[in-house]
């Protein structure tokens, strides 16, 4: 359980230091002529937020986690992905694991994705960002309040420009993110195909019972 490969996790730690930069850290952003969609703008408007934090480089490390999680509260949709993350359990779920489990999951995601990006110091994550090119392709519309968003990231150490692209839900007057796909691996998908396992086999409270393991781990660490 929780297990992946060096490169998955590598990849989605790696778009997460590609969300904190853009103008201020000399990472180019390019758009094709009129793509001024909601959607597109939620995305950069997630960038502009993190790379504020990470120009505050004097900030103690909790100090940047608690705010790196407070943004990624705004802008993703974690109910959203915490029901697409278990699949059609969702529905055998009670009312009362429904209310632990989201949280659960978001605490979980925000732990796992923050545990990448403490392995990397602060001028290191800039070092990359100089050497990143971010390009926004389109936006497509799937629905009255989902949309894709479509990009590509260059990165100097990798000779073919990497596929990212977002899933967004409207909520109210905000887009969200609720999945991100990279090279054609979708990270909810990834999750429901472990925490499916862990359903059919054993059930809701060995599940939730390894996820509190796994945070329990992460935290400890970062101690």
């Amino acid at each position: 359980m929780m297990k992946r490969s060096k490169w998955r996790m590598g990849a989605f730690a790696l778009l997460f230091l590609c969300l904190f930069a853009r103008r201020a850290v000399g990472l180019t952003v390019d758009q094709p002529p009129g793509a001024t969609g909601d959607a597109i703008a939620s995305v950069k408007m997630i960038i502009d937020q993190s790379v504020t934090v990470f120009k505050q480089q004097d900030i103690p490390d909790d100090a940047r986690q608690k705010k790196l999680r407070a943004i990624a509260e705004s802008h993703f949709d974690f109910a959203e992905m915490a029901r697409s993350a278990v699949g059609t359990h969702w529905r055998t779920f009670t009312p009362e694991q429904k209310t632990e489990f989201v949280p659960l999951f978001t605490t979980f995601i925000e732990d796992v994705y923050l545990s990448q990006i403490e392995s990397y110091s602060v001028q290191k994550i800039n070092e990359r960002i100089n050497s990143t090119k971010i390009e926004f392709i389109k936006q497509t519309a799937n629905g009255p309040d989902y949309a894709e968003v479509l990009s590509s990231v260059t990165l100097q150490d990798r000779p073919n420009p990497i596929s990212v692209n977002y899933e967004m839900r409207r909520d109210g007057s905000e887009w969200k993110i609720y999945d991100i796909t990279i090279d054609a691996i979708s990270v909810i998908a990834n999750y429901r195909n472990q925490f499916n396992r862990v359903l059919n086999n054993d059930g809701y409270d060995k599940l939730v019972s390894l996820m509190k393991q796994k945070i329990q781990g992460m935290q400890q660490v970062a101690k």
